[in-house]
């Protein structure tokens, strides 16, 4: 009997090691997280969903949030600093459709030595809703792997982003979970889940380093559901209630984002560095080496970013400055195509001709990009959208003048603070001409106006106590104190205007955009075309890339 006892005994310890092996697993397989990536979003997208502010009495949208649904019967989860409790708010899905939701209880104070940021809000109308499982907040791991859906403020979207990353602390102070899942405004109260699909956290907060990211984690709502429940703002903890343990799931964890851009990928080497001078200061972008397979031309082109681009461009290959000369630009694209003399030996360049183009699906979401920054060195991201188009917002130059047509002159009615008008202009001015072109009423002014873009250069002609006299003005990117703009990459000054772009969520630096980016299978995607936030860098698909080339070829030969 003793004997039996002592087989068995050894048979639990055995079990229970097999357990602990099967909750928990180190993924290092780019395939596999791209398979688990794939699986969770097609779980829970549906529940993802966006909070629109409407003024009713303006009639017209000035604000929204992200949320996540987490019941059948309507119960949605958020962060308090977004909402008012009885305030409803429009809801947008994925899928196109709308609702409205009606907030109930709040909880936005400190107390207890943690920062709470809670709120739940009740869909109106008949269910059921599409909804997403919550995990034990308690069973979280260091280096587990997660995935951010949400949407970002700055794409007006109606579909959210996905950014990947890793647990980096579950107590990151105030009660909060942090995380390398990139975060900005907008995304508050958007969902973070596990690799099995299960909500692990609500989004809330920054820092300025790019990894520093920090969510609630979910058994905060767990603790107080009975009362959230109440349209109350509290003043004051409520009641907490107790905390009833959930069925465990399996927990992958995964390396750092360096481990999976390590060296050796031979599909890595189209990609140098493009040294040019604009005004007096010196500067660099990157540039992608193309095979356009054209005679009469050098055997290997090189596609960059055109606004980051001045004069006297040139590469540095094997110790040796190589000169570059501009075959032509296209600015919708934000494209510039230069040759040299002779091509560098051993660059053999993307043969464009035979890319083909695949639009992005919903299954391609999720799948690992690499972006060379120099040869033998890269970042990775994810894919965090289909194609989309970024209309021209941030990227627009802004004077801070109300320039009013009267009797057929155009008058400088108000000067805004903190803008360019502020330094050159006076209230009384005739504006006459706009980059040399004559502007008389507020069709021909606007429309000149409207083609400058920060980093573009204005000379205004104007009329003041009856003397003509030019202004000159350089728009550059306005400073600002606010932390999610403060980020190492910076904001490119042409993030925007954009016909057809997809997203990534790699930490692209302004100045390293320009260079391809490729799937984990060496196939080339496009091209990093700029940094536009802090959570994404935007990439021109291999569709308009080849379109562009060939218009800028043509347009070089007329």
């Amino acid at each position: 009997m003793r004997y039996l006892y002592k087989i068995v005994c050894i048979l639990l310890f055995f079990s229970s090691l097999l357990a602990e092996t099967q909750a928990q697993q180190e993924v290092t397989s780019v395939k596999k997280i791209e398979s688990l990536l794939r699986k969770t979003n097609l779980k829970v997208v549906d529940a993802c969903i966006k909070l629109v502010i409407r003024d009713t009495v303006a009639d017209q949208d000035f604000g929204g949030f992200s949320a996540v649904i987490v019941s059948s019967d309507g119960i949605v989860l958020t962060a308090a600093h977004s909402v008012k409790p009885t305030h409803r708010y429009r809801v947008e899905f994925p899928n196109g459709q709308k609702g409205v939701a009606v907030a109930l209880g709040k909880i936005a104070l400190d107390a207890q030595n943690k920062q709470f940021d809670l709120a739940m809000l009740q869909m109106e109308g008949k269910g059921p809703w599409p909804f997403v499982l919550m995990a034990d907040s308690r069973n979280l791991m260091v280096g587990e792997g997660c995935l951010a859906i949400s949407y970002p403020g700055s794409f007006f979207q109606k579909k959210p982003n996905l950014r990947f990353g890793r647990l980096t602390s579950l107590d990151a102070g105030d009660g909060f979970m942090e995380s390398t899942c990139k975060m900005e405004p907008g995304d508050s109260g958007g969902g973070l889940f596990d690799l099995q699909g299960k909500l692990i956290g609500i989004r809330d907060k920054v820092q300025t380093n790019e990894d520093e990211n920090f969510d609630i984690q979910v058994n905060l709502f767990r603790r107080y559901w009975t009362a959230l429940q109440k349209p109350v703002n509290y003043q004051q903890l409520p009641v907490a209630a107790p905390l009833p343990a959930l069925q465990a799931s399996k927990r992958f964890t995964v390396a750092p984002s360096t481990y999976f851009s390590k060296a050796g990928l031979g599909f890595l080497n189209d990609v140098i560095t493009l040294h040019s001078t604009k005004g007096n200061t010196q500067q660099t972008i990157l540039a992608t080496a193309i095979s356009p397979g054209n005679k009469g031309l050098s055997s290997v082109l090189w596609l960059s970013k055109s606004s980051m681009l001045g004069e006297q461009p040139y590469v540095i290959y094997n110790g040796k400055n190589i000169q570059l000369e501009v075959i032509a630009r296209d600015p919708e694209n934000d494209l510039v195509l230069l040759n040299s003399a002779h091509s560098p030996n051993g660059i053999q360049g993307i043969k464009i001709g035979e890319m083909r183009y695949k639009p992005l699906t919903t299954d391609d979401l999720g799948k690992f990009l690499y972006s060379p920054i120099a040869p033998e060195n890269c970042k990775t991201g994810i894919i965090s959208t289909e194609e989309i188009q970024l209309p021209l917002l941030f990227s627009r130059a802004q004077l801070g003048a109300l320039v009013v047509e009267e009797a057929g002159k155009m008058v400088v009615k108000d000067i805004a603070q903190h803008y360019p008008a502020e330094q050159v202009l006076k209230i009384g001015d005739q504006i006459i001409a706009v980059n040399g072109k004559k502007v008389q009423n507020e069709d021909g002014y606007g429309q000149e106006m409207n083609r400058l873009m920060i980093g573009d250069h204005l000379t205004l002609g104007i009329i003041r106590n009856n003397k003509t006299s030019n202004i000159d003005i350089d728009f550059t990117d306005r400073p600002t104190r606010d932390i999610t703009r403060n980020y190492k990459g910076k904001r490119s000054l042409r993030s925007d205007g954009f016909e057809k772009v997809f997203v990534q969520d790699a930490a692209i630096r302004s100045d390293e955009c320009g260079g391809p980016v490729f799937d984990s299978n060496g196939n080339f995607m496009g091209i990093n075309i700029a940094r536009h936030s802090r959570t994404a860098t935007i990439i021109l698909p291999v569709d308009v890339i080849k379109k562009s080339i060939a218009k800028m070829m043509g347009s070089a030969k007329s």
